[in-house]
Parts: structure tokens; sequence; C-alpha cells
């Protein structure tokens, strides 16, 4: 329950809001029409911005050349697509660019008619150096240098305080000339490689610290993949100028391109470059052991290698050959693996076992003469260092076909081309965008109106927050009209919705009445305006029109204004009364309504409070209790006097006028309160909203003839 009231309460609250925007109609027009315009000169301001792209494509391995034979495993490795993006943001890559293609060469055309007409000039720098160390006021620093185009072809240099540096520029030249200041002299130099501006174009020129150039790339330029796992790595820039955009990516993606082709092939270059550093020590060893068995030869002359000798020489060149190569690829396994991977453990077994193999050869060599043992050593040496320097050839070799060949991971599938459109802006959008900025003003300030007036327009609130049932709900229109003439609107128009609202207080309060005796109805309102005159008059016309005797007092005794509705003067009437200047049946005056006779509040007392609170009031009050049935007394404004509070001690009911969307629900308890101050327990209460606005929020029927 508690959740459908939450929702029934914010359905009523956008009721109202929209209400309150269509009541407000040209709030909303004028917040709208001023941000669509603001809207299309912002779309028509901004600079159209052109963005391009390229297709690259990441291999996951080499496709290095099949002369490697094994060594291709040790330069095939794997290429996440995360990383190669990383790497292409790297500033290895887009610092190479920025520096390369001038990026940090800003040039900034302006001119106010120029650009809303989408006419700036165009000048692009090939060199610019600015010494701006030699300027002495830092603020000086910050501002841009100026080039004026003097014609399609020629163009003069100033500085940012408008002295000339260089006039007469030719495109496609470099300029170099000393630039003194109180700091001293530096060099200061500039050259253009495109203009397009007519005569007198103004663009300013600055030269970008090399982090804020590739921060200011990195912002335009982004690296994102196509689809998923694909390797596809898609380029992007956004440029003013597409074909500008189209160089810049294409550029970095040849520079990308280089630095993977090098990434990949300077670990080849670098093992080529220690074998080539150890094949002399190699050979040097080779030449040592030669010459050792040559000089065993010669020493002990002939001495020929039997079969036996033959087989265990072979059979260790074939163990020590093994073992070499499982070391090899031992060395290869650890770089990807740790050394407590399984396939590190192998090959160690591996290793192990071919050792513990080639240490029983040399049990066997023991067994043989002692010549033929020697002999078999130093062969066996110069077998194992021929074996060390062939292979060493054999992989700088294969290494150098790597270098040679490798390609990198990084194909350009497609290059930039310039685009027709602009990317941004989205002139639509922004108009669109500015029209909802529009109405969202319009409804802060609607919103803030309705909080400051804070009046109270739901009978349901009052009813809610001050506990007092809400009789009747006049609506606004005929009502302000008041009486036509000197007759009462009851009485002249008896169809007239605002009567009919009347009527229904009339009904509610009858239910009140007590079947026998009179009945006193004491009205009043917080402030002077809001109507309460209007249900006096109509209520007694109607109470009159049930055949009921009834007599309406005007105790507004200071400004009442009864007398006026009727045709009558002031003079003669409850002020004199109670000062005993005349008789009660010579105040009481006829009306035009039958059964209704009217109490006119007198001459203005000097003490009307005092007047209401004394005795004579009661004892009126009890005299004309016997002779009515109904006694409707119209009291001044609550919350300026306290004559209604005296009133309101001698009244069966008290009704309070509330005039719609005008008083706080603070306020209106608090006049109930000054109203009924002092009344007895027995008194009814109840409220009346006058000037009352329909909403046609899905509840109840619109006001209109029936």
């Amino acid at each position: 329950m508690a959740v459908a009231k939450s929702n029934k309460d914010e359905t009523n609250e956008l009721v109202e809001l929209a209400i309150s925007l269509v009541g407000n109609w040209h709030i909303v027009l004028v917040c709208c029409l001023v941000f669509l315009v603001a809207g299309f000169f912002a779309a028509e301001w901004v600079r159209p911005v052109y963005e391009v792209n390229a297709l690259l494509q990441i291999e996951s391995k080499s496709k290095g050349s099949s002369l490697m034979g094994d060594l291709g495993s040790l330069f095939s490795t794997s290429s996440p697509t995360e990383t190669e993006i990383e790497l292409v943001k790297s500033r290895r890559v887009t610092g190479t660019v920025v520096e390369a293609l001038g990026i940090r060469n800003e040039v900034t055309p302006i001119g106010f008619m120029d650009r809303l007409r989408h006419k700036l000039g165009r000048l692009e720098l090939a060199t610019l150096e600015i010494p701006y160390e030699l300027i002495e006021n830092s603020k000086d620093r910050q501002e841009p240098w100026l080039v004026v185009a003097t014609d399609s072809l020629h163009f003069s240099f100033y500085d940012y305080d408008g002295q000339p540096i260089f006039e007469n520029c030719e495109i496609g030249k470099d300029y170099e000339g000393t630039y003194k200041t109180a700091l001293g002299e530096g060099v200061v130099k500039i050259g253009a490689s495109l203009m397009l501006a007519r005569e007198g174009q103004k663009f300013e020129v600055d030269k970008l610290f090399r982090q804020t150039g590739i921060a200011r790339f990195e912002k335009n330029f982004d690296v994102s993949e196509k689809g998923k796992r694909t390797g596809i790595l898609e380029f992007t820039y956004q440029d003013y100028y597409p074909d500008r955009a189209a160089y810049i990516v294409n550029e970095v993606a040849y520079a990308y391109q280089r630095q993977n082709v090098e990434q990949r092939s300077v670990e080849a270059k670098t093992t080529i470059e220690f074998l080539q550093n150890q094949l002399p020590i190699v050979r040097a060893k080779l030449d040592s052991a030669e010459q050792a068995l040559n000089k065993y030869r010669s020493q002990v002359g002939s001495a020929d290698i039997g079969t036996e000798t033959k087989i265990v020489l072979e059979s260790q060149k074939s163990l020590q050959k093994s073992i070499l190569d499982m070391e090899q690829r031992r060395q290869e396994t650890v770089r990807l693996f740790h050394e407590d991977h399984p396939q590190v453990k192998t090959l160690d077994d591996q290793i192990k076992r071919l050792k513990a193999e080639l240490a029983r050869t040399s049990g066997q060599v023991k067994k043989m003469p002692e010549k033929q043992q020697e002999v078999l050593r130093l062969t066996s040496d110069v077998e194992l260092n021929k074996l060390l320097y062939t292979n060493m050839l054999n992989n700088i070799q294969q290494l150098s076909l790597v270098a040679a060949g490798e390609v990198g991971s990084v194909r350009i599938v497609d290059l930039a081309e310039p685009t027709l459109g602009p990317k941004k802006p989205k002139k639509n959008m922004i108009r669109m965008f500015a029209l909802f900025l529009g109405f969202c003003l319009s409804v802060a300030i609607i919103s803030i109106r309705k909080r400051m007036h804070s009046g109270i327009k739901d009978a349901r609130t009052i009813e809610r927050e001050i506990g007092v049932s809400v009789y009747a709900k006049i609506p606004k229109g005929t009502a302000q009209q008041g009486i036509k003439g000197t007759l009462p609107l009851a009485l002249a128009a008896p169809d007239d919705v605002a009567v009919e609202a009347v009527r229904t207080l009339r009904t509610s309060l009858e239910f009140m009445m007590p079947e026998t005796g009179s009945n006193v109805i004491a009205i009043s309102g917080l402030i002077p305006g809001v109507g309460k005159s209007f249900v006096s008059v109509n209520l007694a016309t109607l109470f009159a029109g049930t055949g009921k005797r009834v007599i309406l007092i005007d105790a507004d005794l200071r400004k009442g204004r009864l007398h006026k509705e009727f045709g009558y003067h002031r003079d003669n009437g409850l002020t004199d009364v109670l000062m005993g200047k005349v008789t009660l049946e010579e105040a009481i005056k006829p009306t035009s309504v039958e059964n209704l006779t009217l109490l006119v509040c007198g001459r203005a007392p000097s003490s009307p409070a005092e007047l209401l609170g004394s005795q004579k009031y009661a004892k009126l009050m009890e005299t004309l209790r016997s002779q009515y049935d109904v006694i409707i007394v119209d009291t001044p404004p609550v919350m300026l006097v306290t004559d209604a509070m005296y009133a309101c001690r001698y009244a069966d009911q008290a009704i309070m006028v509330v005039e719609y969307d005008r008083h706080s629900i603070d306020a209106i308890r608090e006049g109930l309160e000054l109203f009924t101050k002092g009344a007895p327990e027995s008194l009814s209460k109840s409220f009346v909203i006058n000037k009352y606005v329909h909403r046609n929020d899905g509840y109840g029927y619109k006001y209109g003839k029936y």
C-alpha cells in the first residue's frame, strides 16, 4: 500500500508539473527558442572534424625462413593484441611521428566571420622554432605568435608583441634569424609547406612542448581491435583536414611496422654479435688441439688408430654432439620456462644419461695401450673443438638469415584514405541538445517559482496536513466577477459553476446543523481579496432559498463592504447597535432575496475588537438566534486583525476561505488556529478553496453546465 501511495504521489507531482508547464508556456517557449538559436550558432561555430582509419593485421607467430631449423622456436613468440595496442600508444611510436610530422607546430586560423562561414584558411608549418626562454614575462610566453598571409604564396611572421620577424616569406622555404631580447639572443625559424589563404588572413602559431604535443596527438588518436580475437587493429585519427589525418595515420602505421621488425630482429642480431665474438676463441682452441695432436705424432712417430679405438672415438664424438645439442635445447627451454618446468627436468635427465654413457667409454679407453690412449685423447679434443666451431658457424649463418629475412608480425591491410564527410560536429544532435537544455531551464525556472510561491493547490494536502475537511472548491472565473448589480450571483445566475460549488458548501453545512434551533456560521479569510464576502453573500442567499430565515452580518467593522453588495450605506449597522445608537430593528435591512435580511457594519469605531468581544455582542447573538434559523457572520481577515477571533467565539461553525495557489500550508494552519482560538470545542471547522483552477489529471470532471 505504501508503494502504491508513493507511486500515486509521484504521478500527481508529474501531473502538476505538466500543468505548470502548460500554464507558463511563454517561459517554456522563450527558453527553448533562445537555446535553439544558441544551438544553431554553436553547430555552425564548431569546426568540422574528420576521422580516417587504417587496418593492420597482427600475426600470432613469425613466418621465419625454414632455413632456421630448430632456431625458429627461439624467435617465434606470441603477440597478444592488448600488448600490441599498448606498444602502438607508446612514446617510442607516437613520439617519432609527432617529431617527424611537425605535430608540435600548432597553427590556429582566426577570424570570427570566417569561422562562422567555414572559410578559415589553412597553413602547414614544416619548421618552427621560437625562443620562448628569451621572453621575460611569463604571461607573454603563453601568447601565440602570428602569421599573416600577404598573398596566396607569401606570408609575414610576427612575434607575440606584433613585432615583425620575417616579411614576405615564400611557401616551401625555411627562414632563420636572430631574436634579441633583454635576456640575450636566440634563433627563430619558420618554414611553411602549404598555405591556402586569402590576403590578410591570420594564423596563431605556437611551438608545443614534446609531452604536450604527444598528449594532443594521443587525444585525437585511437587504437582498437576489430571484433574479438581477430588480430586486426584499427588506427583512427581525427583532424580538421582529412588529407592530413590520412597522412598522419599512415605514418603511424609505417612507424609501428618498422618498430615491430626492428624489435623482432634485435635478438637475432644480439646473438650473432655474441657468437662472432666467441668464434675466434673457439678457433684458437681448435688450432691448439690440432697442433698438440700433430706434435705428439711427430714425437712418437706414426701412431695409427685401430678399429676398436675408432669405434670408441666415433662413440665419444656422437655422445659429445648429442650432449651439446641437449644443452643448447635446455638453454632455449629455460628462456621460455622456469628451471622447475617438467620439460627442463626431462632434458636434464637426458643430459645426465648421455654424460654417464660418455664416462663408460672413458673406462674402455683406459684398457688401451698408453700411446693409443694419448692419441685418442688428442684426437677427441680436436674433434670436439671442430664440432663446436662448425656448429657456431652454422648458427651464425642461420641467424643472419633470420635477421635479414625478418618481416615482423605486423601487416598493413588497408591504408587510411581521406573521408568526404566530417565525423563531428553532429549538428542536429547539438541543436536538439540545446533545445533540451532550454526545456530543462524552463522547468527549473518554473519549479523555482513554484517553490518560492509555495501555494496550496490540492484539497487533499490541506486535509492531510491539518486534519480539517475542505467542503467546497469554488472555481476561478465567474466567481471573480462578484455580484451582478445589487443581486447576489446565486440569484442572478443560479446555474453558474461557482454557485454550484457554494451549493455544495451549503449542503455540507446542513449535515452539521442541529435539527432545531439556529446555527451561527462565521466566515473569514487569511488576507483581503480571497473572496470571503462572496462566499458569505451567496451562501446566505442559498440558505434563504431553502425557506430558512437567514441574516447576514457584516462583522468587518473596519472595512466592511456587504452594504455595497445590496445597495445600502454602512450607517446604522452593527457598530451602532453595539454602541446603543440605534436599535436592532432599526439596523436590520431587508434585501431583494426572500427570507434574507442584512446587518451592515456601521460606522468605523475606534476599537472594533473590543466591541466584538463585549457582552453586548454576545447578547446580540443570543437575540438573533431566537429570531433566525441561520446567522452568517462575515468577519475580517484573521492574519491582519484579531476581530475575527472574537466573532468566532459565538459561532457554531467556522469556515476559512483560502485562495487557490496563494497560501502556504503553514499560513493556513496558523490562520485557522488564530480564527478558532478561544472558541468552544464543539465548533465545527471547515475550509473553502476559492478561485480554484481545475486540473484535468484524470480525476473528476471539468467544470461546466450539465
